[in-house]
């Protein structure tokens, strides 16, 4: 086992310096960042209301600090394969699972974030466990979070990688799941998504009524941040036909050759933990890279590592506004 810190801790941790009357201050940012990540609905509310529009809003996404992370890494000699899991605590049982069990033998580097990271940025993490990967020369890097379960053995995804040309295929899907390796749309919602998102969430709230109302509150904060385009299942009713493509979300398999094409990144940064996954395949298939799909499966736990709830919906807004800045005039019509 390596374990390495990163050089990016310094000021992204917060400070609290105290003043001669012996109170806390914090900058604009730490204040801002403070509501973004409250457990308090109310808080993130609040947090939306300071912007006035837009641009402002993503302004402050570029500028919040990336955090602080460590790399974990259980390697053998072989380095064909290497896997990149992010997770809190590299000791605890989901990434144990990872290594003892679903992927026992493979290179694995874990991006350790710790517990109660002010600034946790997920997209960054993730990089910096790719670019880490990239130093040993790999054919494939998999991209898996930690809360997954396995159904096939590692020596099937070994069997079925040794098959392709990873210079001709830039991407590898599995047998779907239920979240990922999925169908899906990108398109502009129908009237009738509110009700179809308060139905699909309410195990999330008391009863529909508290969903319904939930959900008209984020639609308000998305229109006024002009969301105009969403993500959702190949069978949803909720949104019209748009953009198909496939999902990875969380667990995908990319040849080393392509993620190097692309500077050795895989996630815009600017997002905070939520949507970089769906601005990387839209990227994907509108450069109309190759891919194919494999005889393997892997399950997942949803929400088991942050969770399912209305703080941490509300929190998503935020990737919304920013994936839709960056591709509402680049999806093809």
């Amino acid at each position: 086992m390596a374990i390495s810190e990163n050089n990016e801790i310094k000021s992204n941790l917060l400070q609290c310096p105290l003043d001669n009357n012996d109170k806390l201050f914090f900058t604009l940012m730490d204040y801002l960042n403070n509501l973004f990540m409250s457990n308090n609905p109310k808080d993130i509310l609040r947090f939306y209301d300071f912007f006035e529009n837009r641009d402002q809003l993503i302004k402050w996404m570029m500028e919040r600090p990336k955090g602080n992370y460590r790399i974990v890494e259980f390697n053998n000699d072989e380095n064909d394969i290497i896997v990149v899991i992010p997770t809190i605590d590299v000791n605890g049982k989901f990434a144990k699972t990872c290594r003892d069990e679903i992927f026992k033998g493979l290179h694995i580097i874990f991006v350790e974030s710790g517990i109660g990271n002010y600034y946790f940025n997920y997209a960054h993490n993730c990089n910096a466990g790719i670019k880490k990967a990239l130093e040993y020369n790999p054919k494939w890097i998999i991209l898996s979070n930690d809360d997954m379960y396995k159904i096939d053995d590692v020596e099937v995804l070994k069997k079925e990688l040794s098959k392709i040309d990873n210079y001709l295929v830039n991407q590898v899907f599995t047998k779907p799941s239920l979240f990922h390796s999925i169908p899906a749309k990108f398109s502009k919602p129908r009237l009738i998504r509110p009700i179809i998102s308060a139905i699909f969430r309410r195990k999330e709230y008391k009863n529909i009524f508290d969903s319904l109302r939930i959900t008209l509150i984020e639609n308000k904060i998305e229109k006024k941040f002009r969301v105009k385009y969403y993500f959702g299942p190949l069978n949803s009713i909720a949104i019209k036909n748009g953009y198909t493509l496939i999902s990875f979300t969380d667990f995908g398999i990319f040849s080393a050759e392509y993620i190097k094409k692309n500077q050795g990144v895989l996630f815009d940064d600017t997002f905070i933990n939520a949507q970089e996954d769906h601005d990387a395949i839209l990227k994907f298939f509108i450069d109309k890279n190759n891919y194919i799909i494999i005889d393997y499966k892997i399950g997942d736990y949803i929400g088991s590592s942050l969770g399912n709830s209305i703080d941490r919906n509300l929190r998503d807004i935020a990737g919304y506004i920013y994936l839709n800045y960056k591709w509402e005039n680049k999806i093809p019509k």
